[in-house]
Protein backbone atom coordinates (compact mmCIF):
# COMPACT_ATOMS: atom_id res chain seq x y z
CA UNK A 1 0.00 0.00 0.00
CA UNK A 2 1.47 3.36 -0.97
CA UNK A 3 1.85 6.15 1.56
CA UNK A 4 0.28 9.62 1.13
CA UNK A 5 2.71 12.13 -0.35
CA UNK A 6 3.41 15.22 1.74
CA UNK A 7 2.72 18.69 0.34
CA UNK A 8 3.52 22.18 1.53
CA UNK A 9 0.16 22.64 3.21
CA UNK A 10 0.70 19.45 5.20
CA UNK A 11 -2.46 17.82 3.87
CA UNK A 12 -0.76 15.42 1.46
CA UNK A 13 -2.04 13.92 -1.77
CA UNK A 14 -4.50 11.25 -0.73
CA UNK A 15 -4.77 8.03 -2.69
CA UNK A 16 -8.46 6.93 -2.68
CA UNK A 17 -7.59 3.23 -3.06
CA UNK A 18 -4.95 3.50 -0.36
CA UNK A 19 -7.30 5.36 1.95
CA UNK A 20 -9.99 2.71 1.49
CA UNK A 21 -7.65 -0.11 2.35
CA UNK A 22 -6.22 1.83 5.28
CA UNK A 23 -9.68 2.55 6.73
CA UNK A 24 -10.80 -1.05 6.29
CA UNK A 25 -7.71 -2.52 7.92
CA UNK A 26 -7.31 -0.03 10.75
CA UNK A 27 -10.97 0.36 11.74
CA UNK A 28 -13.74 -1.69 10.13
CA UNK A 29 -11.72 -4.91 9.95
CA UNK A 30 -9.40 -4.24 12.86
CA UNK A 31 -9.54 -6.89 15.59
CA UNK A 32 -8.21 -6.77 19.13
CA UNK A 33 -6.29 -9.96 20.03
CA UNK A 34 -7.34 -11.32 23.44
CA UNK A 35 -5.68 -14.73 23.42
CA UNK A 36 -4.46 -17.26 20.88
CA UNK A 37 -7.18 -17.54 18.18
CA UNK A 38 -9.49 -15.26 20.18
CA UNK A 39 -10.31 -11.73 19.00
CA UNK A 40 -12.70 -8.88 19.76
CA UNK A 41 -14.28 -6.70 17.10
CA UNK A 42 -16.21 -3.46 17.34
CA UNK A 43 -18.86 -1.87 15.10
CA UNK A 44 -18.38 1.12 12.84
CA UNK A 45 -21.65 1.28 10.92
CA UNK A 46 -25.08 0.26 12.26
CA UNK A 47 -28.02 0.13 9.76
CA UNK A 48 -31.38 1.70 10.55
CA UNK A 49 -32.58 -1.76 11.63
CA UNK A 50 -30.36 -1.31 14.70
CA UNK A 51 -28.91 -4.74 14.12
CA UNK A 52 -25.34 -5.51 13.23
CA UNK A 53 -24.37 -5.21 9.57
CA UNK A 54 -23.74 -8.78 8.39
CA UNK A 55 -21.08 -7.77 5.89
CA UNK A 56 -18.83 -6.42 8.60
CA UNK A 57 -19.26 -9.59 10.70
CA UNK A 58 -18.24 -11.70 7.69
CA UNK A 59 -15.24 -9.48 7.06
CA UNK A 60 -14.05 -9.55 10.65
CA UNK A 61 -14.50 -13.34 10.85
CA UNK A 62 -12.40 -13.73 7.71
CA UNK A 63 -9.68 -11.54 9.20
CA UNK A 64 -9.71 -13.66 12.38
CA UNK A 65 -9.39 -16.86 10.33
CA UNK A 66 -6.61 -15.41 8.18
CA UNK A 67 -4.56 -14.59 11.27
CA UNK A 68 -4.23 -18.34 11.96
CA UNK A 69 -2.74 -19.30 8.58
CA UNK A 70 0.53 -18.44 6.88
CA UNK A 71 0.88 -15.55 4.46
CA UNK A 72 1.38 -17.80 1.42
CA UNK A 73 -2.21 -19.13 1.49
CA UNK A 74 -5.34 -17.31 0.31
CA UNK A 75 -9.02 -17.89 0.99
CA UNK A 76 -10.88 -19.43 -1.96
CA UNK A 77 -14.18 -20.51 -0.38
CA UNK A 78 -16.27 -19.61 2.63
CA UNK A 79 -19.67 -20.56 4.07
CA UNK A 80 -21.56 -18.35 6.51
CA UNK A 81 -24.60 -18.84 8.72
CA UNK A 82 -26.27 -16.02 10.65
CA UNK A 83 -27.96 -17.73 13.62
CA UNK A 84 -28.97 -14.78 15.83
CA UNK A 85 -29.44 -11.05 15.45
CA UNK A 86 -26.38 -9.09 16.51
CA UNK A 87 -26.46 -6.53 19.31
CA UNK A 88 -24.84 -3.24 18.21
CA UNK A 89 -24.32 -2.16 21.83
CA UNK A 90 -21.62 -4.75 22.66
CA UNK A 91 -18.48 -6.02 20.89
CA UNK A 92 -18.29 -9.37 19.13
CA UNK A 93 -15.91 -12.15 20.18
CA UNK A 94 -14.40 -14.26 17.40
CA UNK A 95 -13.24 -17.78 18.35
CA UNK A 96 -11.07 -19.47 15.71
CA UNK A 97 -10.79 -23.27 15.43
CA UNK A 98 -7.89 -24.64 13.39
CA UNK A 99 -9.94 -27.46 11.83
CA UNK A 100 -7.18 -28.66 9.51
CA UNK A 101 -3.80 -27.47 8.31
CA UNK A 102 -2.64 -29.34 5.19
CA UNK A 103 0.13 -29.01 2.65
CA UNK A 104 -2.10 -27.35 0.06
CA UNK A 105 -5.39 -26.60 1.81
CA UNK A 106 -6.24 -25.41 5.31
CA UNK A 107 -9.68 -25.11 6.90
CA UNK A 108 -10.63 -22.69 9.66
CA UNK A 109 -13.90 -22.40 11.58
CA UNK A 110 -14.91 -19.19 13.32
CA UNK A 111 -17.70 -18.62 15.82
CA UNK A 112 -18.85 -15.06 16.51
CA UNK A 113 -20.25 -14.76 20.03
CA UNK A 114 -22.31 -12.16 21.93
CA UNK A 115 -23.86 -12.57 25.39
CA UNK A 116 -22.34 -16.06 25.58
CA UNK A 117 -24.20 -17.32 22.48
CA UNK A 118 -23.11 -17.67 18.84
CA UNK A 119 -24.63 -15.15 16.47
CA UNK A 120 -22.68 -16.24 13.40
CA UNK A 121 -20.85 -19.39 12.24
CA UNK A 122 -18.22 -19.29 9.53
CA UNK A 123 -16.02 -21.81 7.71
CA UNK A 124 -13.30 -20.92 5.25
CA UNK A 125 -10.90 -22.92 3.11
CA UNK A 126 -7.47 -21.51 2.27
CA UNK A 127 -5.25 -22.70 -0.59
CA UNK A 128 -1.52 -22.35 -0.88
CA UNK A 129 -0.45 -20.01 -3.67
CA UNK A 130 0.71 -21.94 -6.73
CA UNK A 131 0.90 -21.19 -10.47
CA UNK A 132 -1.54 -22.90 -12.81
CA UNK A 133 -1.79 -22.94 -16.64
CA UNK A 134 -5.54 -23.53 -16.41
CA UNK A 135 -7.78 -20.47 -16.52
CA UNK A 136 -11.55 -20.44 -16.89
CA UNK A 137 -14.34 -18.07 -15.94
CA UNK A 138 -17.79 -16.82 -16.90
CA UNK A 139 -17.80 -14.13 -19.55
CA UNK A 140 -18.65 -10.65 -18.35
CA UNK A 141 -21.95 -9.30 -19.75
CA UNK A 142 -21.73 -6.45 -22.22
CA UNK A 143 -22.85 -3.42 -20.22
CA UNK A 144 -22.28 0.35 -20.25
CA UNK A 145 -19.40 1.73 -18.22
CA UNK A 146 -20.33 3.02 -14.73
CA UNK A 147 -19.41 6.55 -15.78
CA UNK A 148 -22.28 6.45 -18.29
CA UNK A 149 -24.95 5.52 -15.71
CA UNK A 150 -26.93 7.39 -13.06
CA UNK A 151 -26.03 6.69 -9.46
CA UNK A 152 -28.68 5.61 -6.92
CA UNK A 153 -29.34 9.13 -5.65
CA UNK A 154 -29.71 10.67 -9.11
CA UNK A 155 -32.03 7.85 -10.21
CA UNK A 156 -34.26 8.27 -7.14
CA UNK A 157 -34.32 12.04 -7.67
CA UNK A 158 -35.41 11.43 -11.27
CA UNK A 159 -38.30 9.25 -10.06
CA UNK A 160 -39.36 11.77 -7.41
CA UNK A 161 -39.49 14.61 -9.94
CA UNK A 162 -42.03 12.72 -12.04
CA UNK A 163 -45.56 13.98 -11.21
CA UNK A 164 -47.05 10.61 -12.22
CA UNK A 165 -45.25 8.75 -9.40
CA UNK A 166 -47.72 7.02 -7.08
CA UNK A 167 -47.67 8.19 -3.47
CA UNK A 168 -46.81 4.74 -2.07
CA UNK A 169 -43.66 4.71 -4.18
CA UNK A 170 -42.86 8.32 -3.32
CA UNK A 171 -42.87 7.56 0.41
CA UNK A 172 -40.66 4.53 -0.04
CA UNK A 173 -38.17 6.31 -2.30
CA UNK A 174 -37.90 9.24 0.11
CA UNK A 175 -37.16 6.81 2.91
CA UNK A 176 -34.40 5.17 0.85
CA UNK A 177 -32.94 8.53 -0.14
CA UNK A 178 -32.69 9.57 3.53
CA UNK A 179 -30.49 6.61 4.42
CA UNK A 180 -26.72 6.93 4.38
CA UNK A 181 -25.37 3.83 2.66
CA UNK A 182 -21.58 3.34 2.33
CA UNK A 183 -21.96 1.67 -1.09
CA UNK A 184 -22.40 3.38 -4.46
CA UNK A 185 -24.83 1.56 -6.75
CA UNK A 186 -25.53 2.16 -10.45
CA UNK A 187 -28.24 0.13 -12.17
CA UNK A 188 -27.48 -0.97 -15.72
CA UNK A 189 -31.15 -1.08 -16.78
CA UNK A 190 -33.12 1.08 -14.33
CA UNK A 191 -36.87 0.44 -14.48
CA UNK A 192 -39.32 3.03 -15.71
CA UNK A 193 -42.22 4.14 -13.50
CA UNK A 194 -44.52 1.62 -15.17
CA UNK A 195 -42.02 -1.16 -14.43
CA UNK A 196 -41.51 -0.44 -10.72
CA UNK A 197 -44.30 -2.79 -9.62
CA UNK A 198 -43.23 -5.67 -11.88
CA UNK A 199 -39.46 -5.57 -12.00
CA UNK A 200 -37.44 -8.38 -13.53
CA UNK A 201 -35.92 -10.81 -10.97
CA UNK A 202 -32.55 -10.50 -12.73
CA UNK A 203 -30.74 -7.18 -12.46
CA UNK A 204 -27.23 -5.91 -13.08
CA UNK A 205 -25.42 -3.23 -11.10
CA UNK A 206 -22.10 -1.55 -10.85
CA UNK A 207 -21.18 -1.37 -7.15
CA UNK A 208 -18.27 0.02 -5.17
CA UNK A 209 -17.52 1.36 -1.72
CA UNK A 210 -18.13 5.06 -1.24
CA UNK A 211 -15.50 7.69 -0.73
CA UNK A 212 -12.14 6.63 0.50
CA UNK A 213 -13.00 3.75 1.98
CA UNK A 214 -34.68 -11.63 -2.27
CA UNK A 215 -41.99 -17.76 -1.38
CA UNK A 216 -40.81 -16.72 1.73
CA UNK A 217 -37.08 -17.43 0.83
CA UNK A 218 -35.03 -15.92 -1.92
CA UNK A 219 -31.84 -17.19 -3.50
CA UNK A 220 -29.47 -14.72 -5.11
CA UNK A 221 -26.48 -15.64 -7.26
CA UNK A 222 -23.99 -12.90 -7.91
CA UNK A 223 -20.94 -12.51 -10.12
CA UNK A 224 -18.72 -9.46 -9.77
CA UNK A 225 -16.31 -8.50 -12.53
CA UNK A 226 -13.52 -6.01 -12.44
CA UNK A 227 -13.85 -3.14 -14.89
CA UNK A 228 -11.23 -4.78 -17.12
CA UNK A 229 -13.51 -7.83 -17.54
CA UNK A 230 -11.81 -10.28 -15.15
CA UNK A 231 -14.23 -12.22 -12.94
CA UNK A 232 -13.32 -11.33 -9.35
CA UNK A 233 -16.00 -12.86 -7.11
CA UNK A 234 -18.78 -15.46 -7.42
CA UNK A 235 -21.25 -15.62 -4.55
CA UNK A 236 -24.64 -17.00 -3.55
CA UNK A 237 -26.89 -15.86 -0.71
CA UNK A 238 -30.18 -17.22 0.58
CA UNK A 239 -32.44 -14.95 2.62
CA UNK A 240 -35.92 -14.58 4.03
CA UNK A 241 -38.44 -12.43 2.17
CA UNK A 242 -41.55 -11.48 4.10
CA UNK A 243 -44.41 -10.17 1.95
CA UNK A 244 -47.44 -8.53 3.53
CA UNK A 245 -50.70 -9.88 2.02
CA UNK A 246 -52.75 -7.28 0.21
CA UNK A 247 -56.39 -6.89 1.17
CA UNK A 248 -58.80 -7.73 -1.60
CA UNK A 249 -61.27 -5.04 -2.71
CA UNK A 250 -63.56 -7.65 -4.22
CA UNK A 251 -67.05 -7.22 -2.71
CA UNK A 252 -68.38 -10.55 -4.01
Amino acid sequence: MSSPRATEDGQGDRDPAGDLRSVLVTSVLNLEPLDEDLFRGRHYWVPTTQRLFGGQIVGQALVAAAKSVSEDVHVHSLHCYFVRAGDPKVPVLYQVERTRTGASFSVRSVKAVQHGKPIFIFQASFQQTQPSPVQHQFSMPTVPLPEELLDHEALIDQYLRNPDLQEKYRVGLNRIAAQEVPIEIKMVNPPTLSQLQNMEPKQMFWVRARGYIGGCRGLVHGRLWRQDGVLAVTCAQEGVIRVEPQASNNKL
